[in-house]
């Protein structure tokens, strides 16, 4: 039997340490351990936790297969915030799968993502346990709660449009994010056509999805729109929500489960933010595809992401000033599905999900709650295999248990931000 319930691998790193905080604060009373390189920073972390039982210490290195497979042997649950996972993160998923432990990552990659699920899918439901990446602030938010506000239609009623923005608000020592995260943007866009690749590959194997939706689609935008629904200026979100979401749908599509369209943005509070930001992202793209290029990006961060992104990330003032809010704006049919051929949905419902600082404060509280809920509710999980945040959780009470940690999700009358 696994010594452990809960094992975090990477603590001692910046998004790890916050990880292994909240799972001390959480209130968690099983055995669980933090894992790293370092002994001696694993052991200084865990005195400082003062948490009850007092965590493990469990050494074990990416480059080290024997150690990866002896931490994953050890655990029944992984946690894994050892990025960029492009680089470090297949080796640990092959060990947990291995072993039969469950997998759970805060990656925002969308090639790695989808990658596994092409790779270990099989694997996982032969091995009994669950893969689940974008289980942090890539895609908890933007996933679940997309699930959530389709669940807001009640029976005969169908949801078939959720139209999703991201709202970002720093507070007076404004907003930081931590390179890795910057490096992850910088390889994806550069590997953005083998991405295109992977997902022919995986058409081929697993064959086209089609969502079949009755009712419109949402409006494409390929640049910036001031939204008077949000009274804010919108432009497509680059981030991972809109690959796992497709796959949460197609995944619900296969279960003979109805899928609703789905878009997400960002929103930007003024003209002049967006200007900023479409020059600074013309840029980025111009240079991300280019290996010079990519080497002044890595260089400089802070340079060409106007200081959002720094090797030192955000402070804790800045990130106690900081919160996040998704505002869903979705549509549907009151009967389920339309009465006449062109008939528009005839009922809408705006939901919102905000919280804490998304990038490490809530992201902790997505990662541990999932945690803790795979091991608490293993009978309302679906087959064991490769999930989406949604599609994992669905049936379970992952929604409540981020309520009680402070994750507000809520209907609302107005979908303004600003």
């Amino acid at each position: 039997m696994a010594p452990f319930q809960i094992t975090v691998f990477g603590a001692t790193g910046f998004t790890g340490t916050r990880v292994a905080r909240e799972l001390a604060a959480s209130g968690f009373k099983g055995p669980w351990a933090i894992a790293g390189r370092d002994r001696v920073k694993l052991e200084k972390l865990a005195a400082s936790l003062e948490a009850s039982p007092p965590p493990g210490v469990v050494v074990a290195d990416v480059q080290d297969e024997a150690s990866l497979r002896s931490m994953a042997e050890g655990t029944k649950v992984l946690i894994n915030t050892v990025g960029p996972f492009r680089y470090w993160g297949e080796p640990v998923v092959a060990a947990c799968v291995a072993a039969g432990a469950d997998y759970l990552d805060v990656c925002g990659e969308p090639e790695f993502i989808e990658r596994v699920e092409l790779k270990y899918d099989e694997e996982a439901h032969n091995a009994n346990c669950y893969v689940a990446s974008a289980m942090g602030f890539d895609s908890v938010p933007g996933d679940v709660g997309v699930l959530y506000t389709m669940n807001c239609f009640k029976p005969p009623a169908r949801c078939t449009m959720v139209e999703s923005a991201l709202t970002i608000r720093g507070g007076p020592s404004g907003f930081r994010g931590h390179f890795p995260t910057y490096e992850s943007a910088v390889q994806g866009f550069a590997s953005a056509n083998e991405l295109r690749k992977l997902r022919k590959d995986a058409a081929q194997k697993r064959g086209k999805v089609e969502l079949k939706v009755p009712g419109p689609k949402p409006p494409r935008q390929a640049g910036a729109a001031f939204d008077p629904r949000l009274n804010a200026w919108t432009f497509p979100f680059m981030g991972a929500d809109a690959s796992v979401i497709r796959r949460t749908m197609q995944a619900a599509v296969r279960a003979g489960e109805p899928a609703a369209n789905v878009s997400v943005v960002f929103t930007l509070p003024s003209r002049y933010y967006m200007t900023l930001w479409q020059a600074f992202g013309a840029a980025f793209q111009y240079l991300a595809v280019r290996p010079w290029g990519r080497n002044l990006l890595l260089k400089y961060p802070g340079v060409f992401s106007y200081g959002m992104f720094t090797h030192a990330g955000p402070s804790e003032q800045q990130m106690a000033e900081t919160t996040f809010c998704f505002t869903n704006i979705a549509e549907g049919y009151s009967k389920g599905e339309p009465q006449s051929p062109g008939e528009e949905p005839d009922v809408e419902i705006i939901t919102r999900i905000s919280g804490p600082e998304p990038g490490y404060i809530a992201c902790s509280i997505f990662i541990v709650q999932a945690a803790i809920t795979l091991l608490e509710e293993r009978d309302r999980l679906p087959l064991p295999g490769v999930h989406t945040p949604a599609s994992l959780l669905r049936n379970t009470s992952y929604i409540e248990r981020l309520q009680r940690r402070g994750i507000k999700f809520e209907q609302l009358e107005s979908a303004r931000v600003q």
